[in-house]
């Protein structure tokens, strides 16, 4: 299955191209989310799900930080997020690492997507 098609928004072509680039970096960041969240490293195409996952945290973030308008369906997806994030932590820290890492790999993403051709 090619779940590249679930980040909508973006070429597909460019989109594995800047994922190749960016696992060559971030690979330890994403086993870490999948980790987090669950997503077996063994699933076809996991690192995707890790990508997809990063960039709705940041649709959240711009809803949290007033950059965007939230609806229904965007609050519950947000509160979702938030509760795969913080699921097993022990404290305040913990979460904001996995926020950190998350934001950090949508950020970079975006920073590699500019530039692929």
């Amino acid at each position: 299955m090619n779940r590249i098609g679930l980040i909508s928004g973006y070429d597909e072509k460019r989109v594995r191209e800047t994922l190749n680039l960016l696992l060559r970096d971030r690979k330890n960041e994403f086993r870490e989310l999948a980790d987090t969240i669950g997503i077996p490293k063994t699933s076809e195409d996991w690192e995707v799900i890790i990508l997809k996952f990063c960039l709705d945290f940041e649709e959240c973030f711009k809803i949290w930080s007033d950059e965007e308008e939230p609806d229904a369906l965007k609050n519950t997806k947000c509160m979702t997020i938030m509760r795969e994030i913080a699921k097993g932590k022990k404290n305040i820290s913990e979460v904001f690492h996995t926020e950190n890492v998350a934001y950090t790999i949508c950020k970079e993403f975006h920073e590699i997507y500019k530039r692929a051709t």
